[in-house]
């Protein structure tokens, strides 16, 4: 049965150009959120900080590439970098950035286990488009 956690809990900001959330999965879990509750204060200020700034900026602004960038052209799946977590997410139609699973970087090109990561959040979005379509990712 599914999960739909209360809009508090996966709203991260709104902005004036765009709603930041937290992807949850069917059971309500929020694999981001819960990786940015172990992060440190000053992590989840740069991270904060970050979502503001793109989320109030107008259409087409961009963040440098040391804090935010492409991962995967194709999927066009993105990542906020404070400090060495890496925040994978994607945009949608209606001007939302869906941040979906993180990880913490083991060096500067992607391993093994960073890739897998980056395929999660890939299956992330497939699943969020997915539970959309049927209607079934928002409550009603």
């Amino acid at each position: 049965m599914a999960r739909y956690p209360r809009p508090e809990e996966f709203v991260l900001y709104q902005g004036k150009s765009f709603t930041v959330e937290w992807y949850y999965t069917q059971n309500g879990d929020l694999p981001g959120k819960r990786y940015y509750a172990e992060m440190s204060d000053l992590e989840q200020d740069r991270l904060d900080d970050m979502v503001r700034y793109l989320a109030d900026s107008p259409f087409g602004t961009h963040l440098p590439a040391t804090m935010y960038r492409i991962e995967d052209r194709e999927e066009k799946v993105y990542a906020f970098k404070p400090g060495d977590g890496r925040f994978f997410n994607f945009m949608t139609e209606g001007r939302k950035i869906i941040l979906t699973n993180a990880y913490r970087k083991h060096s500067q090109k992607m391993m093994k286990q960073d890739l897998e990561a980056l395929e999660i959040a890939i299956k992330y979005k497939h699943d969020r488009i997915r539970r959309l379509e049927e209607g079934t990712y928002y409550e009603t």
